[in-house]
């Protein structure tokens, strides 16, 4: 055990209702877990197989509302409270209070480390347990907004079940984010994170397998031809089997799927407040 922060785990996106969510992802062509709660708080996961479980990691898209203020532990209201989209990168670690332990060394405020978990009833009737424990920073810390968990059941995430996707998506590659200033934005994510960020516009924070990438707003616009000023995190990059069966399949419900180069991607407004890029992907490549 050690107080590393091992990868980016996944992408935690602020949505009105869970429930309603994971059907406009599933119209997608995604697999979507079943509706689940926590105090003050109900999801939906787009989970993905390609990661490497037994090392504690997972690779998912997580559709969160926001159900009480009251009863759901700070600062998730107030986290959950500024509109809808993409709101945390999620990181992975190895030992939450070790973590948490050297987080506070280095002048992050944090709270205490929560051990939580949830069931899913799936549709056969079986019903899992995924436990695990999270660590919830104060807000106002970091240029884009970022917790810690520990998985203690990872092996629920990448369920063929859950992992099958008819658009064939196996993967988040990347968080895509805008600032005006991205080399000093990565300053960071690399001292706390402890990793190296490579490039200049954008900065790309690689951890294990998944990459912060942080765009100025004239960049963002270049690369994707979407207008961008303010900061914050906008979305993510997916990798798929096969592109033209991910374009197919997400084209097919009516939603406008935009080429570019190496793939396609969907507006935000069409996916939960959050762009969706989707590439080529090689199963076990990084």
């Amino acid at each position: 055990m050690s107080d590393r922060i091992l990868d980016i785990d996944h992408l935690m996106i602020h949505v009105p209702d869970a429930g309603k969510a994971g059907e406009a992802f599933a119209s997608l062509g995604f697999t979507v877990t079943p509706l689940s709660a926590m105090p003050g708080l109900a999801n939906r996961l787009v989970c993905f197989r390609d990661t490497n479980a037994q090392a504690g990691l997972c690779n998912y898209i997580e559709l969160m509302g926001l159900t009480d203020a009251n009863t759901a532990p700070p600062p998730m209201p107030e986290l959950l409270g500024s509109g809808f989209g993409p709101v945390s990168t999620v990181m992975s670690v190895d030992d939450a209070e070790a973590v948490r332990e050297r987080l506070m060394a280095e002048g992050i405020r944090l709270g205490p480390v929560l051990n939580l978990e949830r069931d899913w009833q799936l549709p056969s009737g079986e019903v899992i347990t995924p436990a695990f424990a999270v660590a919830i920073p104060e807000l106002g810390q970091a240029p884009f907004y970022w917790n810690y968990c520990k998985h203690k059941t990872p092996q629920h995430y990448v369920r063929k079940d859950l992992t099958h996707h008819a658009n064939g998506i196996q993967r988040l590659n990347a968080v895509v984010t805008v600032h005006d200033a991205p080399m000093q934005a990565a300053q960071h994510y690399t001292r706390h994170w402890n990793t190296t960020a490579t490039g200049k516009d954008p900065v790309s924070v690689k951890m294990a397998t998944v990459a912060l990438e942080i765009y100025t707003p004239a960049a963002f616009e270049r690369t994707f031809g979407l207008q961008r000023k303010e900061s914050g995190l906008i979305g993510i990059r997916l990798g798929a089997t096969d592109i033209a069966v991910a374009r197919e399949a997400m084209s097919r419900n009516g939603i406008d799927v935009i080429d570019i180069e190496g793939g396609f991607l969907i507006r935000p407004e069409q996916a939960a407040g959050t762009l969706l890029i989707t590439e080529q992907h090689h199963a076990g490549a990084q």
